[in-house]
């Protein structure tokens, strides 16, 4: 525990400071100002996840990258010294003592939860070997012969591997997922302004949505899950942009550097691509404006964002996109075959749908959809049907605003089509419930909002029924939370954070290099590296040592 708090305030101190160099830049040359801590925060791990990506391109992620990372925050002081002051200077001044209490408080609670709890599955069979390769590498050419999925190459890992720290107390912590969540629940906690504030907003129903999220990965936030980032880099993004329509916001800067963080967001989690449609609104405005200059800083920004991922993609596999062979642009020693490519991609889908034989591929909606639907949980089946829900009243309110010609929703109304893409690209997909939840939690409570403010917008009382039902949640949640505490407390993690898993291996060789084999599960953890998941005679070095990667033999 104790050891994840300092990783927490390490991570704190170097995201706020590269979130204020966006903040900075923004205000000078874009005439935007953020305002709120979360922004900066999120913006700096925006920063980090791409400066981590760049940087293993060159060398491993360890201690020179986190010299570098530290170089960039003392240019950026100096350099912004006196906005940096300034900005300090009135967070003091409009944080009152209980609010400093309650920072506090959500320190001790996320370290302690990130300190303990579940290791995902896929943890032990690939996220631990994959943070390791770049702890101790950085990229290595054709790795993904040794292991296929070692090429899904999420951003998280490489940005984990940045915070990892191993270099320094000789274990791999796995700190980052929790910090974002502890993050986006201060953010959410901010929903208990409507007692004040007395109106309620539709963002105020997303924040809940976004607490019910965190609740649910509260026990699995220590695992590096790409799943995990995704979901709160959208839940972040999502929710911030909703503010700005509420708040009326019209500098379409605030909209663009979203999308730039949402082009990072895509390097965490391919399956986020759709997202994307929600450059639509800055991209059409700028056209309209003839702003050229700034249409060519932000494809730049998301081109640099971009950048490191797609490299790392041809290093690894030989393929732009992997798993997905239908872009081929390159002919490297490395190259995974594309029938192996091909397969993989149908694999995920497959499983996805709740099966396992993926010569089921083109089976129809009509026959694996009732199946996948009843093997749901008894909530995840709720939270599919309140999106199905969510669509037909979302169509409602789209030709309400039609017909009425109403302004002020069609901003939120952008945002509730863009949901209804993500959640039937996600349903006919890939729906696996984890990769999902922003389209099955936050969609419905957004269309949710959405009518509420509609109906209730004339009717000054109607907040009570919010807080009604928001004190309901907080003392179900709390108990949750609770419970969970005094469970998992006789477990000895108060200084150190649980290390991933060692599990039992055999061994092999590929040329005089020894490598590790899992006996079950196919899970292999982090200690035992180099690894494949079984012994791989197909597969060569491609030089004597690992750095030169790997390639398959030829018959």
């Amino acid at each position: 525990m104790l050891s994840v708090l300092l990783s927490y305030l390490y991570i704190a101190i170097t995201t706020f400071l590269l979130g204020m160099g966006i903040k900075i830049f923004a205000q000078k040359y874009l005439g935007y100002e953020m305002k709120e801590i979360t922004s900066i925060l999120y913006a700096g791990l925006g920063v980090a996840t791409v400066y981590s990506g760049i940087y293993s391109l060159c060398s491993k992620v360890a201690l020179g990258a986190n010299l570098g990372m530290l170089l960039m925050c003392v240019v950026i002081v100096i350099w912004g010294k006196k906005e940096l002051l300034k900005f300090l200077q009135k967070i003091h001044e409009n944080t009152t003592k209980g609010k400093y209490f309650l920072v506090v408080i959500f320190l001790l609670v996320f370290s302690y939860g990130a300190s303990r709890g579940y290791l995902h599955f896929d943890s032990g069979l690939y996220h631990a070997q994959a943070i390791r390769w770049i702890e101790e590498y950085g990229v290595v050419p054709g790795l993904a012969n040794l292991h296929c999925r070692l090429a899904y190459n999420s951003s998280a890992f490489t940005l984990t591997a940045l915070y990892s720290m191993e270099f320094l107390v000789g274990q791999s912590l796995h700190t980052v997922a929790g910090f974002m969540a502890m993050v986006l629940c201060g953010k959410g906690f901010s929903v208990v302004q409507v007692f004040w504030r007395k109106k309620v907003k539709v963002s105020d129903f997303l924040k809940v949505a976004m607490l019910f999220y965190i609740s649910i990965i509260y026990s699995e936030m220590m695992s590096p899950a790409s799943d995990y980032f995704a979901m709160l880099f959208l839940f972040y993004i999502v929710l911030r942009w909703v503010e700005l329509e509420e708040e009326g916001e019209k500098n379409i800067a605030s909209y663009s550097l979203l999308c730039v963080l949402l082009a990072v967001t895509v390097t965490v989690k391919l399956s986020a691509a759709i997202m994307l449609l929600m450059v639509l609104k800055p991209a059409v405005i700028l056209i309209k404006e003839k702003r050229y200059g700034q249409i060519a800083l932000y494809l730049s920004m998301g081109i640099v964002a971009m950048f490191p991922y797609l490299a790392r993609n041809i290093i690894l596999s030989g393929w732009l996109v992997y798993p997905f062979p239908g872009i081929d642009l390159f002919s490297l020693d490395w190259k995974i075959p594309a029938g192996e490519a091909a397969y993989d991609a149908e694999e995920i889908k497959v499983y996805a749908k709740g099966m396992t034989d993926v010569l089921l591929k083109d089976i129809s909606i009509l026959e694996w959809l009732p199946k996948w639907f009843s093997a749901l949980k008894g909530l995840e089946k709720i939270w599919v049907l309140s999106s199905v829900v969510s669509m037909m009243a979302g169509g409602l309110f789209a030709l309400w605003v039609w017909i009425k010609k109403e302004t002020k929703y069609k901003g939120l109304l952008f945002v509730e089509v863009v949901m209804i893409a993500g959640y039937l690209f996600w349903q006919i997909g890939t729906p696996l419930v984890r990769y999902g939840y922003i389209y099955i939690l936050a969609f419905p409570f957004f269309t949710i909002g959405l009518w509420f403010v509609f109906l209730f917008e004339k009717r000054p009382k109607s907040y009570l029924l919010f807080v009604t039902l928001l004190l309901v949640f907080f003392g179900y949640k709390g108990g949750n939370l609770l419970q969970i505490i005094v469970d998992s407390a006789p477990q000895e993690y108060y200084v150190w954070q649980r290390d991933y898993e060692t599990l039992d291996y055999d061994s092999y060789k590929i040329g005089e290099t020894c490598f590790y084999v899992p006996l079950e599960s196919g899970q292999i953890g982090y200690e035992k590296f180099p690894a494949a998941p079984y012994e791989r005679y197909d597969v060569e070095m491609r030089g004597e040592s690992l750095a030169e990667g790997f390639r398959r033999i030829q018959n």
